[in-house]
């Protein structure tokens, strides 16, 4: 009787250690499924992205005409200012080094307005139009510097006569100054394109060639202003950089 008894026990335990085996082998399964299941979507978020940004710098995802929203616009200046985030207006960490801004905006300001009102230029009327960012993954396939709307400083930089011209799909061939304080010798245009409330002032035809002219100081993220001056009766432009990108 004994001897059944012992059997039993041995059998029950035999029972409990598979049990117990299993129900391990069966929790060791569900933590590799679940890194596995982790592991393949985040391959799969890692492929997703990487063909978005190929698409991306292939000009696939950026919409084919002129008239693209501020929407767009403010993304890519997001991608842009991600690229000094964390730095200051004064200084940034560079490599464990502190570089310091070389970029005075009053006195580049004053620089410019100097400039436009020289003998040189003999210009007036000078207004601030927009500062905005610098990104050069746009100009890389968009030929032209949006001005939205409902981010210029004013619209008065503008007479009733070109306000009708540009307003009717016409453009208006306007000099630019460069941060050189140069007049650019290549023609711009600009023009009106967008719909509805996604309206943007467009300096084009030249701007790719523009910023390569200037790439030492037009660097990606470089935070520029535009401002309008009239020479005589014509329209005029100038770009100025208030915040140089150290990297």
């Amino acid at each position: 009787m004994k001897k059944n008894v012992g059997n039993a026990d041995r059998h029950d335990q035999n029972i409990t250690n598979e049990e117990v085996g299993s129900a391990a082998s069966k929790h060791d399964a569900d933590i590799v499924l679940d890194q596995d299941v982790e592991e393949y979507y985040y391959r799969k978020i890692v492929a997703l992205v990487n063909e978005k940004y190929n698409q991306f710098l292939n000009g696939e995802l950026v919409m084919s005409d002129e008239s693209s929203s501020d929407e767009s616009d403010e993304q890519m200046e997001s991608i842009c200012r991600s690229k000094r985030k964390g730095s200051s207006m004064d200084e940034v960490d560079n490599k464990n080094k502190k570089v310091k801004m070389v970029v005075d905006r009053d006195d580049v300001i004053t620089q410019l307005q100097e400039f436009i009102m020289s003998d040189e230029i003999n210009g007036s009327d000078i207004k601030l139009v927009i500062q905005k960012m610098v990104c050069t993954r746009r100009i890389a396939t968009q030929n032209w510097l949006n001005m939205p709307f409902k981010k210029v400083e004013t619209h008065d930089f503008l007479t009733p006569e070109e306000k009708q011209v540009l307003g009717d799909g016409s453009e208006i061939e306007v000099p630019l100054v460069g941060p050189d304080y140069q007049m650019y010798k290549k023609p711009m245009s600009l023009k009106i394109g967008g719909k509805w409330r996604n309206k943007n002032y467009i300096l084009k035809t030249n701007w790719s060639d523009f910023v390569e002219a200037n790439k030492n100081v037009l660097k990606e993220g470089t935070a520029i202003q535009v401002w309008s001056f009239r020479k005589g009766e014509q329209l005029c432009f100038a770009v100025v950089s208030v915040w140089t990108n150290p990297w």
